[in-house]
């Protein structure tokens, strides 16, 4: 692969999965969502579940993929039904780079300021950016972030952001914008450039987990978003070395 002149080979076969999946509780949760459950259909004496006599397994799930586990969200999410996440991203495969940034004191609890988005990388040199914060502790995938203040991006840091040219942002955030901020959601607004000229084929990825063994640096990236035809759904992102040629 190829990213401003620079060739990239990128080794499929040394994935990683950096998802966190959509599981029962407990697993990670955000905004006071309820859990994903996964319960057995149930009609007259038929029963989908092997452990409870029925011939097979057939879940009823329901969840809320904005606070469930990893979902991918595209402009729809602030500007309603006229944008799909179906329509705008069903697959994606090309390069990312990863970033690890420390996490500053704010008003509103933690957050990825723009002066340590820059100390940890002087220029994005692809067009997905995946943010790991710091610290990174594995209880991440188990978070209960509802009430508790989750971190999140500044303005100025989604600012430059954008105008280095990210097209996807992946993080290990429940949200870009604080939990409680009014409504403004300013920092989703700056990513997508909405409503004034919308990037209407950008994503923003939440809920990922990146282990501490996977090094800053350039990999190969690829998005499996399941079908919904909604502003979000649950989604995969894997990653693989890159070295270049």
């Amino acid at each position: 692969m190829t990213v401003d002149s620079v060739t990239y080979a990128v080794d499929l076969s040394q994935p990683a999965d950096i998802t966190i999946p959509v599981a029962p509780a407990p697993t990670v949760n955000a905004f006071h969502l309820p859990p994903a459950s996964f319960e057995p259909f149930r009609m007259g004496t038929f029963v989908g579940s092997v452990e409870q006599g029925g011939p097979v397994r057939c879940d009823v799930v329901t969840l809320a993929p904005h606070g469930n586990g990893t979902h991918t969200e595209c402009v729809g999410h602030i500007a309603g039904s006229s944008y799909s996440l179906r329509r705008t991203l069903t697959s994606y495969l090309g390069m990312a780079q990863l970033v690890s940034v420390d996490l500053v004191n704010a008003d509103k609890g933690l957050m990825v300021s723009l002066d340590a988005l820059r100390q940890s990388t002087s220029t994005i040199n692809a067009p997905v950016l995946i943010i790991r914060t710091l610290p990174n502790p594995v209880a991440k995938r188990t978070m209960q972030w509802s009430g508790a203040e989750p971190p999140y991006i500044h303005p100025d840091a989604m600012q430059w952001i954008v105008d280095q040219g990210v097209e996807h942002l992946v993080v290990d955030l429940p949200s870009v914008d604080p939990e409680e901020d009014g409504g403004a959601l300013l920092s989703h607004h700056i990513f997508w450039q909405w409503p004034d000229a919308p990037r209407v084929g950008s994503t923003i990825t939440e809920l990922v987990y990146v282990p501490n063994t996977l090094a800053d640096g350039m990999y190969g990236v690829s998005f499996g978003i399941a079908p919904f035809d909604a502003d979000a759904a649950p989604s995969t992102i894997t990653l693989y070395p890159a070295a270049v040629l």
